[in-house]
This record gives C-alpha cells, sequence and structure tokens, in this order.
C-alpha cells in the first residue's frame, strides 16, 4: 500500500465531465487497491461528494474576491511539504503550479498530462498557445519521474514533441465503470441513434456539426422516420437542427437512454486526448460508429471507425433497416465491460507507483524556498 497526494485544479467528480470523470475513476480504482489517497483541489464551487467515501479530500481557498491570493498558495505548497506521501499524482500540467519548488518534495512525482494541448493547438493553426503550453509541458516533464496520457496516440504525441523525457511517459487509457451500465431492456423498437457527451467542447461541437450537417441528412434519405437523440450539455442552437435530430439535454439514466438506440455515435473532429464517452458508448449496448478521434483511446476496438461522412451515413442507415437482426445488447458491451473496466486502466498507474515507492517512510523535509511558479 502506498500514501499517495493527488494534486488538481479540477475535483474528480463522478457526475463531473471527462476530466473529472477520469480523476474520480483512477482514484477508487487505486483505492480498491489497497492506497491512501488524499486529495488537493482548491475550493470552488465544483462539488463531488462522493469522492469523501474512498480518499481524504481538501479544499484550500486560494482566492479572494475571485483573486488567487499568493500568500495563500505559498501556504498550500508549505502545507503538502508536510503531508505524508510515497508518491504524487498531479492530473494535468495545468496543476504544476501548486506544487512546491523543485526538488523540496523528495518525493517521485507522476503528472497526468491526459491530453498533448500543444499538439491540438499547433494542428489547429494556434501556435502562440502552442508554444506556451509545450514550454509548460516540458517544465513537468523535466520534473517529474513519470508522465501519463489517455491512449498510445497521446503518448506517441508527447514523446515526438519532447523526445528526452521520452523513457518516462506511458499511457493510462480511459475504462468504463460496470456499475453505471447494468443490464436493461435493450429495444430496437424504433430507428434511434443516439449521442451523449459535453458538446460545448470545441472537438465535440465541431464533431456534432458535421453530424448534424453532413451525416444525418444523408441518413434521413435513406430512413425517413430514423431518431438522432442527443443527450449531454452545451448546445444552444438544437432549434435549427435538421428534422429528426432533438436535444433531450442531461439524462438521469444513461444506460437506459442507449438501451432503445441501434446505434451510439461518437463524433470528434480535430480533438485531442481520447473521449471518455467512447468507451462508455461500447458498454451502451448498441452497436457504435465513430470518428478516427473519437476512437483514438483504445487499440482495435469494437466500432466502425471512419472519418467519411457517407461511409458514416451507409453504415448507419444498413443497421436502422436491419435493426430486428441488430445483436441487443450489440457484442462489444461484454469487451468493454470486461476489458475495459477502470481496475484494468488503474494498472499502469499502479506498476508505476509500485516502482517508485519508497522502501521506506517519506522522510520530512524542511520547507526550502516554496517560491517560483504559480500566480503572481
Amino acid at each position: 500500500m502506498a500514501r499517495i497526494l493527488w494534486v488538481s485544479t479540477e475535483l474528480p467528480d463522478r457526475q463531473g465531465q471527462g476530466g473529472q470523470r477520469r480523476q474520480f475513476h483512477q482514484i477508487r480504482a487505486l483505492a480498491r487497491r489497497g492506497h491512501d489517497i488524499t486529495v488537493v483541489v482548491p475550493a470552488s464551487d465544483q462539488r463531488g461528494e462522493s469522492l469523501a467515501e474512498f480518499a481524504e479530500v481538501q479544499r484550500p481557498q486560494l482566492t479572494f474576491l475571485g483573486r488567487i491570493v499568493r500568500r495563500r498558495v505559498l501556504r498550500l505548497r508549505r502545507a503538502l511539504l508536510g503531508t505524508p506521501a510515497d508518491v504524487v499524482v498531479v492530473s494535468h500540467v495545468e496543476a504544476w503550479w501548486l506544487l512546491p519548488t523543485s526538488g523540496t518534495l523528495g518525493t517521485p512525482v507522476l503528472v497526468d498530462v491526459h491530453n498533448v494541448l500543444s499538439h491540438w493547438h499547433l494542428s489547429n493553426g494556434r501556435h502562440d498557445e502552442g508554444d506556451e503550453t509545450r514550454a509548460a509541458e516540458a517544465l513537468a516533464l523535466r520534473e517529474a519521474a513519470g508522465v501519463m496520457t489517455c491512449s498510445a496516440t497521446e503518448t506517441a504525441r508527447l514523446q515526438a514533441a519532447h523526445p528526452t523525457e521520452a523513457a518516462k511517459i506511458f499511457a493510462a487509457p480511459l475504462g468504463v465503470d460496470p456499475e453505471e451500465w447494468p443490464p436493461k431492456e435493450f429495444s430496437r423498437a424504433e430507428p434511434v441513434v443516439a449521442l451523449f457527451g459535453s458538446w460545448s467542447w470545441e472537438p465535440n461541437e465541431l464533431g456534432l456539426r458535421w453530424f448534424l450537417d453532413s451525416v444525418w441528412p444523408l441518413v434521413r434519405a435513406g430512413v425517413p422516420n430514423a431518431r438522432a437523440l442527443v443527450a449531454g450539455s452545451g448546445v444552444e442552437d438544437a432549434a435549427q437542427w435538421p428534422s429528426g435530430a432533438e436535444f433531450v439535454g442531461r439524462v438521469e439514466d444513461l444506460a437506459a437512454f442507449t438501451a432503445r438506440a441501434t446505434v451510439v455515435a461518437v463524433p470528434v473532429l480535430r480533438g485531442v486526448g481520447a473521449s471518455v464517452k467512447f468507451a462508455e458508448s461500447l458498454a451502451s449496448g448498441a452497436s457504435v460508429v465513430a470518428t478516427a478521434d473519437g476512437a483514438n483511446g483504445l487499440a482495435d476496438p469494437p466500432a466502425y471507425v471512419t472519418d467519411r461522412a457517407d461511409e458514416w451515413a451507409t453504415w448507419i442507415i444498413e443497421r436502422l433497416e436491419r435493426r430486428a437482426d441488430e445483436p441487443a445488447p450489440a457484442p462489444a458491451r461484454a469487451v468493454a465491460l470486461n476489458d475495459y473496466t477502470w481496475d484494468s486502466a488503474a494498472v499502469p498507474i499502479d506498476d508505476w507507483i509500485a516502482e517508485h515507492t519508497r522502501a521506506r517512510a517519506t522522510p520530512t523535509v524542511a520547507p526550502s524556498d516554496p517560491e517560483s511558479k504559480g500566480p503572481a
């Protein structure tokens, strides 16, 4: 068993966005393996009481009237120095500034890059943001003992951007929580295509627009009574959507929502990282179609993957027209629930912790100079 100090700027939350959900499930999986975990996240309006069931949660107040107060940051850094830990996990490069000055922790640090944001910015022509993000990545990679991403694709991108640190980079994939995907009464009575996600995130927003503009009209031409039901948040223009497409907002039971769908679609364009919803789509029991960016988190997934709108439409039409013969649930569900669980996805993290856990208790290191990184 290891003592893990987990530092983040966003609260791990089962009901949160993708990054929050990823952290929540990683922490819970590590707690199930017997690790003692303390999670430190600056106070905010984010809520996630369920995390306290298996981890100690600390929410230091770093702001006053909406501005970060430097002395409060320094106080936090001193507190981190005094927290007993065998390893430290920093979730996202954006949280690196919360740590004390380089070298003072005396504890191996694992930084979860998750997505290679520098690659995303640069590939989308945002060179200033890309250069700034790459510099932040370089600092974290140089000082960390280990670096993890969310997929083999992101690992390769990060290694290409920072070749001198390539040896310390590994992938901790995304997973599925079987508790969230219990057996349902799977129905193929209606020609339904389901989509779910946070649609304000740019790659998801672009993907949804592409689906509605380029894929859905072709599907409706082939299956005039087909329906596209879109769940989640971040949609503002649903009244302008084409016929047969409907935004249903957040749903209480995602498993029940997808159980009546023949197809679950995962359109992600010009994306970064891997989509948590892709692995979950496989667990839904429907047949899954995804773009390459939507499916990059898993190697050789049991889904139809292409970036061509006409191929998406042809495949969806075939599924809908033959839905009475489509297996319910689809075979991909069993694969996801057996092979893609969060407990399995946490194995690379657990292996890294085992390799870097000190044989003796972490010594207390006197605060030397908790200055440097962070807001002024």
